[in-house]
């Protein structure tokens, strides 16, 4: 019987020994692994990774018109940070002021009308379109009731936003049509901008001004009346587009990418979806009657082009009635030199704008 009592005592002793050794293994804090060891698990997950940093651009529009409707739409259907950008928009009431800014790499992208980024080109100031928006000027002439023809003009005021912008080009195309010197058979003002050329006719300052959607709605509402509506001449002109740098566009090739193709998914939903796009007008154009939304909306909407490129056939109609005249060297550059569509034929020949058509 001792002996028995003296086995069970051995393994009593041994068991507890064991787990002994065993708690003290796990509550012991792991040992460091070696030096150049793999930590990695054989089936653990990888570390999450933070999404990429949006790329920070400036973008810069000339007036509150349709016809500049495109980053407001990427910007708020959330287009540019689909592509990796974060845009910030900007109004600048002047396309002249606008390049100044580009040139001096303040903005990256500048969204007008020519001809003054054109006329920029020809000073060496390498701006370029990228992409063509509306190709047709959705401009036009109005006047209060006392002015019927525009050669009842002669002699009065008449109102710009700035001399050398497409409201001037169009002032000065109108005038001459209707046999009146633009330089000597009336004055022609500067307003500084379309919401102030719509407060000179509502005041009596200007006898006529130049001007679209949706200001031109406002001035209707005033009393005023169309003299000649630009459109329906069936003009070809660079209205509505983007305009970059050279220099920017070719160290910086994935953000102008970017840039175009939210661009171009933008203008796809300005030609179909009427709610956004009308939300959208209301905003910018600072807008508190939604049924002027509404019809500036319906007025662009047949002049946005999808793809949106630039048009030779529309350079060229700037060259000949506005750039030859004040510049010789116009004559010698061709209309393609005046823009860079590579951004946009990429997304033809990709398929990704008859994807955008077929939704």
């Amino acid at each position: 019987m001792r002996l028995v009592g003296s086995l069970v005592a051995l393994v009593l002793l041994v068991g507890c020994a064991v787990d002994s050794a065993g708690s003290g293994s796990r509550a012991a804090a792991p040992a460091p692994p070696a030096a150049g060891a793999d930590l990695a698990a054989p089936n653990a997950l990888p570390a999450p990774t933070a999404p990429p940093a949006l790329q920070r651009v400036r973008v810069a529009y000339a007036a509150p018109s349709g016809s500049f409707a495109a980053p407001w739409v990427a910007k708020e259907a959330g287009l540019f940070e689909k592509y990796g950008l974060d845009a910030e928009l900007t109004y600048i009431a002047s396309g002249p002021t606008m390049n100044q800014a580009m040139l001096a790499g303040e903005l990256q992208f500048g969204e007008l009308a020519a001809p003054s980024s054109m006329n920029a080109f020809l000073e060496g100031g390498e701006i370029v379109w990228i992409t063509g928006a509306v190709s047709r000027p959705v401009l036009m002439m109005v006047a209060p009731p006392a002015i019927q023809r525009v050669q009842d003009l002669r002699g009065r005021p008449v109102g710009v936003t700035r001399l050398g912008t497409t409201t001037h080009t169009f002032m000065k195309l109108a005038l001459r049509n209707a046999g009146l010197d633009p330089e000597n058979d009336v004055q022609v003002l500067q307003s500084g901008g379309v919401p102030e050329t719509v407060a000179g006719l509502q005041t009596g300052r200007i006898y006529a001004g130049v001007t679209g959607p949706p200001s031109v709605f406002l001035t209707l509402q005033a009393g005023m009346h169309v003299l000649v509506s630009f459109a329906e001449l069936g003009i070809p002109w660079p209205f509505g587009g983007t305009v970059a740098t050279r220099s920017y566009i070719a160290a910086q090739p994935e953000t102008v990418r970017a840039y175009v193709k939210a661009y171009t998914e933008a203008i796809h939903l300005l030609r179909t979806d009427r709610e956004q796009s009308v939300r959208v007008m209301a905003k910018y154009g600072d807008l508190a009657d939604p049924t002027v939304a509404e019809q500036t909306w319906e007025s662009f909407r047949p002049y946005y082009n999808l793809p949106p490129r630039p048009e030779a056939a529309a350079m060229e109609t700037v060259v000949q009635e506005e750039l030859a005249a004040i510049n010789p060297k116009a004559n010698d550059v061709p209309p393609e030199a005046y823009y860079d569509d590579r951004f946009v034929r990429e997304l033809e020949d990709s398929g990704f704008v008859r994807q955008l058509e077929s939704q």
